[in-house]
């Protein structure tokens, strides 16, 4: 995904806004998502982006902290003249939000708000079967071998890197303490 430079207007992969104040607070508010949710988020935003600039770093900010905001308060509402709520735990935002992206050559692009989204979530909330459906399927999870471990560490330590949240000799520092714990 592209996003657009506040100051010159230049595009840039996603990836590299990570370098800014404004980068690393996205992060930040990835991090508080569900892994699941947080890759629904990054689709989610390109139905925001406009077509022939990128999605302003500051508008990527501001979209994920509404959608944080609704995800966390538990419940949703089909629109704001409403009161009638049905609970929404994060795993029906996800459905919600892949039901969308699906859909997406139905859309007016690019959106303007949270709207639709909660009228999906909502829907989805309101019928017993689709949110069945969404409830989480996968077994439960298996004790890790020390080897998975290992690369989980060290893939988070990469990926720290790639952030720049740690430079080189830290990085080497923790894959030191990553491959004396196994």
């Amino acid at each position: 995904m592209q996003m657009q430079c506040p100051c010159c207007g230049e595009q840039f992969p996603f990836e590299a806004g990570f370098a800014d104040a404004d980068g690393k607070q996205l992060a930040a508010l990835f991090a508080k998502l569900d892994p699941k949710l947080g890759r629904a988020v990054l689709n989610y935003l390109r139905l925001f982006s406009p077509a022939k600039r990128g999605l302003r770093m500051t508008r990527a900010i501001r979209l994920v902290e509404e959608l944080l905001a609704l995800v966390e308060a538990g419940v949703v509402q089909r629109d704001a003249r409403t009161t009638e709520s049905k609970p929404a735990p994060p795993r029906l935002w996800t459905a919600g939000i892949e039901q969308m992206i699906a859909q997406r050559d139905r859309l007016s692009l690019p959106l303007e708000s949270h709207n639709y989204l909660r009228a999906v979530v909502f829907g989805i909330a309101a019928d017993p079967a689709q949110a069945q459906a969404a409830a989480p399927a996968k077994p439960p999870r298996t004790a890790s071998t020390p080897q998975q471990s290992l690369q989980d560490a060290i893939g988070r330590i990469e990926a720290d890197l790639r952030l720049g949240l740690i430079d080189e000799a830290q990085a080497e520092s923790r894959r030191q303490a990553a491959r004396g714990n196994v």
